[in-house]
């Protein structure tokens, strides 16, 4: 450490506060390791159910939308017209709402949407209480997010990185305002990371660049033919050989309407369910779903055994199990949706409640005609049984899918711990998998805001045991070790430290773990005061991710290396991302005083201390 005692104990709280990132980085969806064949001998990966479609295997590639509209023009074409057409697409100035300019009391920032230069541009500003600017982001937005219908919502490119806009258009209230989740006294900003886990239901085919978790690379934007059929390549070499022969089922490309109800429900569940807790099979990604298997081989969702009634965006088909009409009868999501085209009809109401009728008109509505006219006068069924509610998303206000009677009464608080359960089956798992993914599903529970925090902490209480026994049975895949190195953090470093280090020398170990792992490792450094080790490890962690923390750790261990100059340009990357956080301009202080710029030393010190009695960092 310094002999400066100021030093000492600025750099102190520096990495305080670094460290926060390091448990942050546990509250995101997980991601999952490759196999690591010295586990696979005792451990062998959960199994892979059979498929008699041939598609469903390693060999079939995926070719694209325009590929299949060689053949298939019909359906292409009233595809286009779908919502899953436009999930996600370049941003077109001309078609975007009008420009605009807001203040967000909660943070004290204010917004602007303006053109220029034929862009898209968003902008962030914070100003002290008589107008003076302290901070400004102004970026153009690259890409849109979803088909317009109920909101737009933006990712800009910091550095090649992909970052979410805090700025969304909401249709229904026909405004801009806060993006979900933002609306918040200290939300993300442009710093929150657009990761694979994000993009793999809004985007047809998308990969990671290189070592960089949100630096992605999209193969086809739109979901497209091969998101709910499977990959085309074999299908397309089959029908260029030869022709199929009558009655000769095709078995080179996944037809929907030919699977279970199950596998059927499955290529939906893909993406519109997610469970509470949903905990990915170990040697499984997020994008390795294919059509025709069960979700189960990927994935496991967990619910609790006390399941309220909440509406959530992506909680369709958990509503949809729940409703007596599924149950007793074999409907799917097809039952009333058509992937291939978008319902124009002139009467929806009609539309709808014809698909009730299928079933209702052997035992009708119980409330007498008159009394549902008084109600709505189209005399529509979803009005009642599927209402459009208030969902977990601000502004927007959804179809809920649990067909049934419902309340306006908020869910009551739970008087016990709930039990988490899986919502599939697990018997094709080991029991230590299983052990695993249920520790897992607690971690995950422990920081959801839908459980009280009581329960969240006891989740965490509950997954600690299961995970060491997991460990101590030899099985130490990637996401247990950096989930025991968070469990362990506030208690033993040392052994967290363990977890971290044992999670590096895995070979093919996830990026997201990798900088979990890099992470814990470079602030331990930093408070042994091993400045070079940690700046090797936050170089790493670096390419792998943009946040401000990870640059303003790095231009604190170059401080303290005498390296100013590099400590500046770390900061300058800092700030791009943050320029309202007072520990980087505290930061770039300190930098500047020891480039001997007194001035500038002196004008960021009291930015900093403007931003702090304004609580933006």
């Amino acid at each position: 450490m310094s002999d400066h005692p100021k030093r000492t104990r600025w750099i102190v709280w520096l990495v305080a506060a670094g460290v926060v990132i390091g448990g942050a980085s546990a509250a995101g969806i997980y991601w999952w390791p490759k196999p690591q064949p010295e586990l696979l001998k005792s451990f062998p990966l959960p199994p892979y159910s059979k498929s008699r479609f041939l598609n469903t295997g390693p060999d079939a590639k995926y070719i694209g939308t325009t590929a299949c509209a060689g053949c298939h023009k019909g359906n292409h074409q009233s595809y286009l017209h779908t919502a899953h057409s436009r999930a996600l697409s370049d941003v077109d100035p001309s078609a975007e709402p009008p420009d605009a300019a807001f203040d967000h009391q909660p943070s004290g920032r204010s917004y602007r949407v303006y053109r220029k230069d034929k862009q898209i541009r968003h902008e962030e500003v914070v100003r002290t209480p008589d107008g003076k600017e302290i901070a400004r982001i102004d970026l153009p937005v690259r890409y849109l997010v979803g088909s317009g219908n109920f909101s737009r919502t933006y990712i800009v490119e910091i550095d090649d990185f992909l970052h979410e806009s805090p700025i969304t258009w909401y249709a229904s209230k026909k405004k801009w305002d806060m993006s979900p989740g933002y609306d918040i006294p200290r939300h993300f900003g442009f710093e929150r990371a657009i990761t694979l886990s994000c993009m793999s239901c809004h985007a047809g085919q998308v990969a990671e660049v290189g070592e960089a978790v949100h630096r992605l690379k999209f193969t086809e934007k739109a979901i497209g033919c091969e998101n709910c059929h499977g990959p085309g390549s074999l299908h397309q070499d089959f029908h260029r050989a030869k022709k199929l022969t009558d009655g000769e089922d095709d078995l080179t490309i996944v037809n929907p309407r030919k699977l279970s109800r199950q596998l059927q429900e499955d290529i939906c569940a893909a993406c519109h369910l997610t469970g509470v807790t949903p905990v990915l099979l170990r040697g499984r990604s997020v994008t390795d779903f294919r059509p025709g298997m069960p979700l189960s081989d990927y994935r496991i969702h967990y619910q609790p055994d006390d399941n309220n009634d909440q509406m959530t965006v992506v909680g369709h088909v958990e509503q949809l199990r729940l409703s007596a009409c599924y149950q007793k009868s074999e409907m799917t999501c097809l039952t009333c949706h058509d992937p291939h085209q978008r319902t124009t009809t002139k009467d929806p109401t009609a539309f709808y409640r014809k698909k009730c009728m299928t079933c209702h008109d052997r035992a009708p509505c119980k409330l007498d005609e008159a009394q549902r006219i008084k109600k709505d006068g189209t005399d529509n069924c979803t009005a009642c049984h599927m209402p459009r509610g208030d969902t977990d998303i601000a502004h927007i206000a959804f179809t809920h899918h649990r067909i049934g009677l419902h309340t306006k009464q908020k869910p009551a608080e739970r008087n016990r711990m709930p039990k988490l359960t899986p919502m599939e089956s697990v018997a094709h798992l080991s029991a230590i998998d299983q052990e695993r993914n249920l520790a897992m599903a607690m971690m995950e529970a422990s920081v959801s805001p839908s459980f009280e925090a009581q329960h969240r902490a006891a989740f965490r209480a509950q997954a600690k045991p299961l995970l060491e026994k997991v460990y101590e049975a030899g099985l130490r895949d990637a996401e247990t070790l950096r989930l025991l190195t968070d469990l362990y953090s506030a208690t033993d470093l040392q052994r967290a430290s363990q977890f971290a280090r044992e999670s590096l020398e895995l070979k093919d170990a996830p990026l997201h773990t990798r900088g979990s792992a890099l992470m814990w490792l470079s602030t331990r450094a930093m408070q042994d005061g091993d400045f070079r080790s940690a700046i090797d490890r936050l170089q790493q962690f670096n390419q792998g991710f943009n946040t401000s923390e990870g640059w303003r750790l790095l231009a604190t261990c170059y401080l303290q290396q005498n390296q100013p100059a590099k400590a500046l340009s770390a900061l300058e990357k800092a700030l791009a991302l943050k320029p309202y956080s007072s520990t980087n301009h505290d930061t770039l202080a300190e930098t500047y005083r020891q480039l001997n710029r007194p001035g500038l030393a002196q004008e960021h010190r009291e930015k900093a201390q403007m931003l702090l009695k304004l609580r933006q960092d």
